[in-house]
Parts: structure tokens; sequence; C-alpha cells
């Protein structure tokens, strides 16, 4: 039992790791059953696989020449050109990167598991709510939010040059990573700036971020298109036909959380409200951007690979932090695994 002075103290009296055993064959357990899923593709064909599959065929024909050529980031490139090298299954270059990326996410989820029992728990949320948008789908996104998560744990201790190599490398494989990492990085400046975020702080901040990123989003898409191809790609064709429903399930369902979390403000550790923060963040970018579906969707999905850790430290507080994240783990559940396995849309 987590005595009066809670597990949120622990944790930073810890330096922000938790004092918990790993558990490599866990790991490499769940990275197997990436890779079987992927490799003999149980679900169903994802999505994306059809332009991944001719993107490593195009690697075998113009080798690292896809790097001028291709708009997929450089780390991306760079990684898939040597596994093609090795081996003669796309699937199964495919299937390696998943796994690679869910064993990253296993390391960092772990740093701040208490017990099997929560690292178990936590996984299942990821894996039901998250694996199959990028492990088995975006594999590029999975790749970048594995560095994400792990510079998040790196910078949450203090560990500035490893913070910043991680952030790096989340860049080199997509995108959308350029605009968290600032805000990953402030954790490093924790004992100054998160254990001391107000409500106030947290609603003003997501305020100017919601009119910052309406009236820049148009104009950065405008000037960024000459530098990255994927932009100018997506101002061609482009950047979804489908307007975002600002009034979806999975929204309603975070919104619920992110109410609850903020009527709950005083009983949360500071890693909790900061990750609220990024999330209502990640809430402002997507309606703000949501005349540019593609932006909308990556961003807000990027964000809210980050609830991981909202969730691990909501299983170890007292009620009823506690029990609302409970809740919340099993709604998640329920919603994305009729989404992507029961609803028939998703998996072909």
């Amino acid at each position: 039992m987590i005595g009066s002075k809670g597990m949120a103290d622990l944790v930073d009296e810890n330096n922000g790791a938790l004092r918990c055993r790993s558990y490599p064959v866990i790991w490499l357990s769940l990275s197997l059953i990436i890779f079987l899923l992927v490799f003999f593709q149980i679900p169903g064909e994802a999505p994306d696989w059809q332009s991944y599959d001719r993107f490593f065929n195009l690697l075998l024909i113009d080798g690292l020449d896809v790097l001028v050529t291709s708009r997929a980031e450089p780390g991306f490139v760079i990684v898939s050109f040597f596994l093609t090298e090795l081996f003669s299954s796309n699937l199964a270059v495919f299937g390696v990167i998943a796994a690679s990326a869910i064993f990253l996410k296993c390391w960092a989820i772990n740093q701040f598991s208490s017990s099997r029992l929560v690292f178990l728990v936590i996984m299942l949320f990821y894996l039901i709510r998250f694996a199959p948008l990028h492990e088995l789908t975006q594999v590029r996104a999975a790749c970048s939010t594995s560095f994400m998560v792990i510079a998040f744990v790196l910078s949450w201790r203090g560990n500035r040059i490893g913070g910043v190599v991680a952030c790096a490398a989340a860049l080199a494989f997509h995108l959308c990573a350029i605009i968290i990492i600032p805000l990953v990085l402030l954790l490093q400046l924790r004992s100054r700036f998160t254990q001391a975020l107000s409500l106030k702080t947290v609603i003003t901040v997501s305020v100017v971020v919601f009119i910052t990123t309406l009236f820049a989003v148009k104009p950065a898409v405008n000037y960024l298109q000459d530098s990255f191809m994927v932009i100018a790609m997506y101002q061609a064709v482009g950047f979804g036909y489908v307007a975002p429903n600002p009034f979806s399930a999975a929204l309603l369902l975070d919104w619920g959380m992110i109410i609850g979390g903020l009527v709950m403000w005083g009983r949360l550790p500071s890693m909790m409200k900061y990750v609220l923060l990024l999330e209502i963040i990640g809430m402002a970018i997507f309606y703000a951007s949501m005349d540019f579906a593609v932006i909308a969707h990556r961003y807000r999905e990027y964000f809210a690979v980050l609830w991981v850790f909202f969730v691990a430290q909501g299983l170890q507080q007292r009620t009823p932090v506690k029990e609302v994240s409970i809740l919340f783990v099993i709604a998640s559940i329920a919603l994305y695994s009729y989404l992507f396995f029961f609803s028939g849309k998703f998996f072909s």
C-alpha cells in the first residue's frame, strides 16, 4: 500500500523514476506479438500497408536515393533501407520496425510502473487504444512516439542530453514531433515550472495555443511547403476530404478525462498535471486546425499517446484519482476495441 505521502511524492523524491523491476521477457513477448500481428496481418490489412509496401519496394530499387525523392523522414528511410537488405519480405520489415517501436515504449512505460500489474494494465491500454493506429498502421508515427515517450522519461529525470537526443530521433521519424519537442524538453525545468502549474496557467496557455494555431496554421503551411515534400504533397492533393468530427466518441472520452482531471486538480501529482496540460494543448491544436484535417488528426493522435503517463500515475494514487483513472482505462479499451477490431471500418 502507498503511504501517506503518496506515490506521486515517491516518484518526485527518486528524481522521477520508480524503483520498480524491469520485465524484459514481457517486453520481448509483447514485441513478438506485434510482429506476428503485422507479419500474418491477423487483424486484417491495415489502411496504410499498401503505401508502405510500395515504399519498401522503392528502397530496393533506388536505395538511399529515396532520401531525396521520398516524403518519408530520414530516420525512417535509413532504418528501412537496412532492413530491406536483411529481409526479403516487406511484411517482415514492417513487423520488425513495429516490434522495435513497442519494445521502446515498454521500457518507457516501465519507468513509471510501480508493479507488474500496473505495467500490464498500462500496456493493455496502449495496445488497444494506440498500437492499431501506430504500430500496425502508421509505423513512422509509432517510431517517433516511441522516442518521444523516452524523451519524456529522460527529461523528467533531468537527463538533458538524453532528452534532446531522443527528441531529435523522434523528429527524424516523423515531422509531427516538431511542435511537441519544446513542451517535452520543458520537463527538464520541472522544479521551476511543472510543479507550479495552476489552473489559471493551463487555461491561459490553452487559449493562447488555440488562437495562435488558428491564425498561424495556414501561413505556416504555405511557408513550409517549399522546405518539406510532405507538406507540398498535401498542398497539392488536399489535407483530407472529410472534415474532422468535433464531437466524436473518442474526443468526448478524452474530454471527460480532461474535465475529471481539472476537477481533481488539487489531488493530482505534478506529472499528471503536466500531461493534462499537454492533452488540452493537443485539443486546442485539433480544433484550431480543423480546416487541415490531416494536421488536426496527426497532432491530436501524437499528443494523446502521452495519456500512458497520466494513467501510470493515476493508477498509483488514492481515491478518487485512482478510480477515475481505472474508469478511463476501461472506457478506452471498450471504445477502441470496437473502433479498431469490431466495427469493420479500420482493418480490411
